[in-house]
C-alpha cells in the first residue's frame, strides 16, 4: 500500500479519521501505561497534493491547517536533514481538535508524501516518531497504514519511570463489519483538549489499578468475543462500558466523566434512540453511536431532532469503518 515504483513528482494522499475508544491502563504498575482501543473511519478525512516546487508553500489551508502544516514540514526536515522545497495543496481536512485524529493523520500524510517524493523510505512509525506523534497511542498510525478495528500494546516505561519514545505496537488488527456503522455527532463547541493541556492531564494522573483490571477483563472477556462473534449488542454494552471507565481514569482532573455535560446527554439520547453501544471519542467533543447499516439513518434524524429542540449545535454524520489505510496516488 504504502510502496511507490519510480520517482513520483505529484503524490496524492487520502487518509482516514479515527475513534478512539478508550485506554485499558493508565497506572503503568505492569511496565506499559495506556494501551488504546479504536476504530478506522472512511469520513471525515483528510486529503492533499504535493509536488516539487521552487519554495515552500501551502495553498488552500486556513491559518490555524497552514501552519500546523508548516510544523510538520519542519519537523520533517530536521529530522532527515531536509530543505524541501515543495507545494502543498489541502483537499480536505478532519475536523481539528475533536477527537477524530486530525493530528496524527495529517502528520502522516505530509511526511509520507515527503519521505516518498525525496526518495526516502522509512516505516511510518519512524514518520510518526519524526512528527511527534505515537506518544501514548498508536490508533492513529495503524489506521493510516491499515485501518480496522485496532488494539495497542500501550507504551513501555523505562527503570526512571519514563515513556520510550517508539509508539505502541499492535496487539490486534480486525477487519471491522461492513454493516456495522456509527452515527457520530460533532458538536461546534467547545473543542478537545489537545497538546501540552492533554499532556500535563494525562502526566497528572496517578490512579490506582483497580480500574485498569476491570478493563483489561472486560476487553479480553466480553468486548473481543463478542467483536469475533459479530455479536453487536454485547459488543456496544461493552463500548459503553469501556468509555464509562476510561471517563474514571480523568474524573478526577475533569470533575466528571466527561469534561462537558453535554457529552451525557448526547449519549443518552443515542443510546435511547437505538445505538447499541455510545462514547465520547478521545478527549471529545465527537460522540459516536454504534449502530447497523439499516437503522443509521432513522437514528441520525432522531439525533438531528433532538439537536434541533435542545438548540445544540452540531455535526451529524452516518460514518463507515475503514478496512484499509490511507490512500495514496502518485504520477512518475
Amino acid at each position: 500500500m504504502l510502496e511507490f515504483k519510480g520517482k513520483p513528482i505529484n503524490i496524492s494522499i487520502k487518509t482516514t479519521s479515527r475513534l478512539h475508544l478508550g485506554f485499558m491502563d493508565l497506572n503503568g504498575g505492569l511496565g506499559r501505561r495506556f494501551g488504546s482501543i479504536g476504530v478506522s473511519l472512511n469520513d471525515p478525512f483528510t486529503q492533499l497534493t504535493i509536488k516539487k516546487h521552487d519554495c515552500l508553500c501551502v495553498e488552500n489551508g486556513d491559518e490555524a491547517i497552514t501552519q500546523r502544516v508548516l510544523t510538520y514540514v519542519d519537523a520533517f526536515s530536521r529530522y532527515f536533514d531536509l530543505n524541501p522545497r515543495v507545494l502543498i495543496r489541502i483537499v480536505q481536512t478532519i475536523p481539528e481538535h475533536k477527537g477524530l485524529g486530525s493530528g496524527s493523520q495529517m502528520a502522516l500524510a505530509v511526511s509520507t508524501a515527503l519521505a516518498r517524493l525525496y526518495g526516502i523510505d522509512p516505516k511510518v512509525s519512524e514518520l510518526a516518531l519524526a512528527t511527534g506523534r505515537g506518544k501514548r497511542s498508536s490508533i492513529g498510525i495503524q489506521s493510516f497504514i491499515h485501518g480496522g478495528l485496532i488494539l495497542d500494546a500501550g507504551k513501555e516505561i523505562d527503570a526512571n519511570g519514563n515513556l520510550f519514545p517508539a509508539p505502541p505496537a499492535t496487539l490486534v488488527r480486525m477487519d471491522f463489519p461492513k454493516e456495522w456503522q456509527f452515527v457520530i455527532l460533532v458538536p461546534e463547541k467547545p473543542l478537545g483538549l489537545s497538546g501540552k493541556t492533554e499532556n500535563k492531564l494525562i502526566q497528572s494522573l496517578t490512579p490506582p489499578g483497580k480500574n485498569s483490571e476491570k478493563i483489561c477483563r472486560l476487553v479480553m472477556m466480553k468486548l473481543l468475543p463478542a467483536f469475533m462473534a459479530r455479536d453487536i449488542k454485547t459488543f456496544g454494552s461493552a463500548l459503553s462500558e469501556l468509555d464509562y471507565r476510561t471517563g474514571l481514569f480523568f474524573e478526577p482532573v475533569q470533575g466528571g466523566i466527561y469534561s462537558e455535560s453535554l457529552s451525557s446527554k448526547l449519549i443518552d439520547h443515542l443510546l435511547g434512540a437505538g445505538a447499541y453501544g455510545a462514547g465520547q471519542s478521545s478527549w471529545g467533543p465527537a460522540i459516536y453511536g454504534l449502530v447497523l447499516d439499516s437503522e443509521a439513518a432513522t437514528i441520525a434524524r432522531s439525533m438531528e431532532d433532538f439537536l434541533r429542540k435542545s438548540q445544540i449545535e452540531a455535526r451529524v454524520m452516518i460514518a463507515s469503518a475503514s478496512n484499509r489505510g490511507a490512500k495514496i496516488e502518485w504520477e512518475d
